[in-house]
């Protein structure tokens, strides 16, 4: 039997991509789509490295579940997230499995070839399956936390670091800074770890006043609040540069010492017009 590589390679490509896409509209999160296309070429190397006959160990199964854990890595980065779009993936991938066995096998004779059952599917009918299936799922399935329109990619630049997160667009957060009266971001405080000092914990920033003086150097501010349960309250706020979608300005960041996202699809609250 003759393996083209390069039509392999294209074809999982299309659909590594489509699944990946499926994967983050049902688990409600924004990847950026560069890295959806580098984990869909990841995934499709390895489709085609199986092939090679010296590398036959890429067909252990510990080999395919290592390969396909780097690449939600890759796509959905190192978060608790990750571990629910997991099970999303590899939900969407069976289904595909079923559809074209059930669809395309029935009154079919599978190929035998070196232990496997391979069923002759073209390159379209394959595509468009993938297509359907995650399509099918998306309009019938709801997303597993909030829908994927609420939420937005935002980049935070300072210090010299810079920062991806995802950022939920939350209307009922009014949170603002009592001087200027603009619109302050709300970010889990261990997403913005890689700017901050070390001494800044989730137990330092129950009480925020003490660290003004050590982090003179970061010009930060005391941001007043209520919440639900909560009389008042008050959050550390440093500024950054805020990016999200084309609109890009300095801004006030608050740390909030508790996460923001209950299932870590998200890891800061935008709220008023801060967004795009």
């Amino acid at each position: 039997m003759v393996v083209y590589g390069d039509m392999v390679f294209l074809l999982n490509l299309l659909i590594n991509y489509t699944l990946l896409r499926g994967t983050a509209r049902l688990g409600a999160t924004a990847p950026r789509q560069h890295r959806l296309w580098l984990s869909a070429a990841l995934g499709a190397l390895y489709s085609v490295l199986v092939y090679v006959p010296k590398l036959g160990f890429f067909n252990m199964i510990g080999c395919k579940i290592s390969v396909a854990a780097l690449m939600l890595l890759c796509s959905f980065g190192w978060k608790r997230s990750t571990l629910r779009l997991c099970a999303v993936f590899t939900f969407l991938s069976l289904v595909l499995c079923g559809a074209v066995y059930g669809f395309y096998c029935v009154g079919k004779v599978p190929i035998r070839s070196g232990g496997y059952l391979l069923y002759p599917v073209s390159f379209g009918t394959l595509l468009l399956t993938a297509f359907a299936v995650t399509l099918a799922c998306r309009l019938l399935l709801p997303p597993l936390n909030h829908s994927n329109s609420s939420t937005v990619p935002i980049v935070l630049e300072g210090h010299g670091k810079r920062i991806h997160l995802t950022a939920l667009r939350d209307t009922g957060n009014t949170l603002r800074d009592p001087l200027s009266g603009s619109e302050v971001l709300t970010v889990y405080w261990k997403a913005l770890s890689p700017i901050l000092p070390s001494f800044v914990t989730a137990r330092t920033l129950q009480d925020p006043t003490g660290l003004i003086e050590p982090l003179m150097a970061f010009s930060p501010r005391l941001i007043p609040y209520r919440t639900v349960g909560t009389h008042s309250g008050i959050l550390l706020a440093i500024p950054l540069q805020i990016s999200i979608g084309k609109e890009t300005r300095n801004g006030l960041v608050a740390l909030s010492p508790t996460p923001v996202s209950d299932g870590g699809a998200y890891e800061a609250l935008t709220g008023g017009q801060i967004h795009a």
